[in-house]
This record gives C-alpha cells, structure tokens and sequence, in this order.
C-alpha cells in the first residue's frame, strides 16, 4: 500500500482553474453540451466548489474565464425538488447555500435562486410542497379488508425524506444524527418486513442509522 497526499485544491493558483474551466468548456461543446455547475464533474480536474470558492459564484469563475453564461433555468421543478431532499437527508438538516456547491448535490445554489427568485424563495416552495405531501399521506387510507397491489419495496426519495424528517433525522433506535456525527448514515427500514407482507407507507417505515439496521437483520 502506498500512502500519498492527495491535492490540496485549495493552493491552486488562479490561473490553473480557470484554463480548466475553458479545457472542460471544450471538451463539453465538442460533445455538444453547456458547461454548467453540474456539466463541469464529468470532466473537469476540480470540484466545482472549489472554483465557487475561489472566484464567489460560478458565472463570477465563467466571466473570468471569458466564457458563457449557461444558468440552469430550465431545470425542472421536481428534480430540484429531488436533488434538496438528497442533500437535506445526506445533512440531516436543513441545507444552506453552500452546501448545494459539494456532493451529493448536482446542481448549485444559482440555480435555485435563478428558477425561484432566490434562496429563501427556493426553500419555502419546497416545504411547501412537502407539507402537501405529508398531508396527502396521513390522509391516505389503505384498506386491510381489500387485497389491493403490494408497494414496491424500496420507498421513493419524496416518501423517504418525509419518514427522515418525521424522525427528526435521527436513528429511532440509537439516537445519533448526521447533523452531529460526521459520516452517519441514515437509513429507512421496514417496521414489519416487505418479505412478510408489510407495505413501503409511512406508517410502516422507521429511521435507522447503518449500525442499528444491520444489526436489527442480525437478531
């Protein structure tokens, strides 16, 4: 086994980042895509967050850089939605601007504040649309006298984010959070099993960390 350093990004000169930024812009146009916050991962020698870091805001890093300007605006509302509740899980909190600029994120805080109007805007609509879920959900009623078709097994993104956030984004069993426990991982487990009959609903899931689950399937 070798041990090396990996780079240390944050050194960088200026220079260095920006003829990246054109290298990949190159590379994006020959295969005929924009470069954009999320387009730059797929080829470019950096994250992303660094060079937001470094120049204040992407399009700052693209003027610099005497490139165009690709704002993701015509992303569509879901998969914004989907990719704050990928992070607001990955956190176990509610995520701040800057947190859309690291992994597991894949697209950047301009461009919620550019499809809403702003940051803030961007995280009202969004819980506003996950109260309507949770209402939608305790209202639902499956009937036990019925047989009607079995839930897939693995729950939906929408659906896990409200059992996380039901459980306050904390494991049910041990009580540990990734907001306070770097590296936790928290996961959403059938109550009564899915091999046993027990449907993928709210009612019948729980927040486990990955600890606690694996060793609830070891007893």
């Amino acid at each position: 086994m070798r041990f090396e350093l990996k780079t240390f990004n944050r050194n960088v000169p200026d220079e260095e980042l920006l003829a990246d930024l054109v290298r990949t812009h190159s590379l994006l146009e020959m295969a005929g895509k924009c470069l954009t916050f999320r387009t730059y991962r797929e080829v470019g020698k950096f994250a992303p967050s660094t060079i937001n870091t470094r120049f204040g805001t992407w399009n700052d890093a693209l003027q610099r850089a005497g490139l165009p300007l690709h704002q993701e605006k015509n992303v569509s509302v879901e998969i914004l939605f989907d990719n704050l509740r990928l992070v607001w899980i990955a956190k176990g909190r509610q995520p701040v601007y800057r947190d859309m600029s690291d992994l597991p994120s894949q697209h950047s805080g301009s461009a919620y504040a550019a499809r809403f109007g702003g940051w803030r805007k961007a995280l009202e609509e969004f819980v506003a649309v996950v109260g309507k879920e949770e209402h939608e959900q305790a209202h639902s009623v499956v009937s036990k006298e019925i047989t009607i078709a079995r839930t897939k097994r693995a729950p939906s993104l929408a659906l896990r984010f409200l059992v996380l956030k039901r459980d306050r984004f904390r494991c049910v069993a041990c009580g540990r959070s990734p907001a306070t426990e770097s590296g936790l991982v928290l996961e959403v487990d059938h109550i009564s099993a899915w091999t046993n009959g027990g449907n993928t609903i709210a009612e019948n899931l729980q927040s486990l960390c990955f600890d606690c689950n694996r060793g609830k399937s070891a007893t």
